[in-house]
């Protein structure tokens, strides 16, 4: 069960910089005479206790807000559109409404948006994944309101945590395709700032080659890939080793669009080709032959995500890690 933390103050900030709360207010106000040396030191202290200077006036610093900050990494994403459906259905109920940021799976975007986000002082914040700059992992740890992670598990969460094991998950569909007696494997989509889908390479990587076989992934997209991408990915993946028997897919609209690429191509899904994505959604599922997936519960993440700041602000019981699991569908395309 998490405890109800106690929000920072100008007084804690001034008390670790050894200096007055005037001194601090000046700083942060950017006006008044202050050394240059203080003012380092003051801005330094402030960065590592994650402090945000409350932007509301007056009486209003003190009245409760009914806002929920939430991050995002893309509203393109089917999953993410999926999960802000949980999240706002339940806040709803609850008279509580969501301010929503769209990081663009940036770590830096995200700690720009937090940052003015919570000189707002939101309710609750709801953050993607379970990685952060470490300003941002600051900001959120003496935020004195309940912190949700979502999508991925950590076994030390800033406060609480609502997700699958991904790693678990990617091993899950490497060894079903092991299973089938696939050989030779092949891997199209981007990992550079979405941490989970790397988390997931890596694991599939590793369980390959220590089957002894090996995992071919060209250069990753400069994005998530789409369907368009999808396509271009195999296309290139096959053009590069033209022998794969398997390809895996970092999401399932990716893997739609390989899907689409075969039938174009005169490719016979599963027989010259075994194709696999992520997430379940479903597009997937509404092709000629379903997708063989991971089936993720992104709509209860983002309902349990809500739930758990809504438990936290009212003082009931709260748990630190929610894992809502994940399911394989064998599907039709392995």
């Amino acid at each position: 069960m998490t405890q109800k933390k106690r929000r920072l103050t100008l007084r804690d900030v001034a008390e670790v910089a050894g200096v007055s709360e005037m001194t601090v207010s000046r700083v942060l106000r950017g006006s008044g005479v202050v050394s240059a040396r203080s003012r380092a030191h003051i801005i330094s202290v402030v960065e590592k206790m994650g402090y945000v200077q409350n932007q509301l006036a007056g009486s209003l610093a003190t009245t409760r807000s009914n806002q929920i900050a939430v991050i995002i990494p893309s509203l393109v994403n089917n999953v993410f559109t999926e999960v802000m459906e949980g999240i706002t259905s339940e806040l709803e109920k609850a008279d509580y409404h969501a301010i929503v940021g769209i990081s663009g799976y940036s770590l830096q975007k995200e700690e720009a948006l937090l940052y003015s986000m919570m000189s707002w002082r939101p309710a609750g914040i709801i953050v993607p994944n379970i990685y952060h700059t470490q300003k941002t992992r600051n900001m959120l740890a003496s935020s004195g309101v309940p912190v949700v992670e979502m999508m991925s598990l950590t076994d030390t969460p800033i406060d609480m945590c609502v997700g699958l094991d991904q790693r678990a998950a990617s091993r899950e569909i490497a060894r079903y395709l092991l299973s089938r007696g696939y050989e030779r494997f092949g891997y199209v989509g981007w990992n550079e700032e979405d941490y989970s889908a790397a988390d997931r390479f890596e694991e599939i990587r590793l369980l390959i080659e220590d089957a002894g076989l090996e995992i071919i992934a060209p250069d990753l997209f400069a994005s998530p890939p789409n369907f368009a991408d999808g396509k271009r990915g195999l296309s290139r993946l096959l053009d590069i080793a033209p022998d794969r028997d398997a390809v895996i897919f970092s999401n399932d609209t990716a893997a739609t669009g390989g899907m689409m690429h075969c039938i174009e191509a005169g490719i016979r899904i599963p027989h010259d080709l075994a194709i696999a994505g992520f997430s379940g959604l479903p597009t997937g599922q509404n092709m000629p032959q379903k997708l063989t997936t991971i089936v993720t519960k992104r709509h209860d993440i983002g309902r349990v995500s809500a739930r758990s700041i809504i438990r936290g602000l009212e003082g009931a019981p709260t748990t630190a890690i929610s894992d809502l699991k994940f399911e394989l569908n064998k599907g039709q395309t392995a």
